[in-house]
């Protein structure tokens, strides 16, 4: 009978408050008797001193958490946006672009052509990204790496390369990203 009680309490929609539920499941289970629900004019309105009363669906950053009573579904985690990530980059420069080599003569419009190449070719799989890196990026630096660039927080880069890597997921590959240096095709590595 008790448990049965509880269970109807825990049922009752006007029933509101996870501290209240869980007194009536620890009361029922040690023999206490457990009292019934409030009526609806006792919970409409919250005193001061009482906690607000979140309803639907709940979720927390370490995992999911059971959704509303009755749905049988799990809800999402809920995740917080990376503060680190970690990228690979195809630099197509051109002439008179920020840090570009002296040897970079191709204009502003073949550079664009050429990241269009090297991004199609890496979206057909006609090479690896690392391979891709070694035929067509400008940037000495990152080359002999694969173009990895390491980890590195927001607002390194300029921005249209940080929406860009901190906007797509670990594995994938951005559009054709333009940036004072050039013309950029990233990969997020973290």
């Amino acid at each position: 009978m008790r448990e049965t009680r509880a269970r109807s309490a825990l049922a009752t929609p006007s029933f509101a408050g996870s501290a209240a539920r869980i007194a009536l499941i620890v009361l029922g289970a040690a023999g206490c008797p457990a009292s019934p629900a409030p009526s609806p004019a006792d919970s409409a309105a919250p005193s001061a001193s009482s906690p607000p009363v979140l309803d639907g669906p709940r979720a927390t950053i370490d995992g999911p958490t059971a959704a509303p009573s009755g749905t049988g579904a799990v809800a999402p985690a809920v995740e917080a946006p990376p503060t680190v990530v970690g990228a690979a980059h195809i630099l197509v420069a051109y002439k008179g672009a920020l840090g570009a080599a002296k040897t970079v003569t191709r204009s502003k419009a073949d550079a664009k052509k050429r990241a269009d190449e090297a991004h199609d070719k890496l979206v057909a799989r006609q090479g690896t990204f690392e391979e891709l890196v070694a035929k067509y990026s400008d940037d000495d630096l990152s080359k002999p790496a694969g173009g990895k660039l390491g980890n590195f927080e927001r607002n390194v880069f300029p921005q249209a390369f940080t929406d860009a890597a901190f906007g797509m997921a670990v594995g994938g590959i951005s559009e054709v990203v333009e940036t004072p240096r050039g013309f950029h095709i990233i990969t997020r590595t973290k």
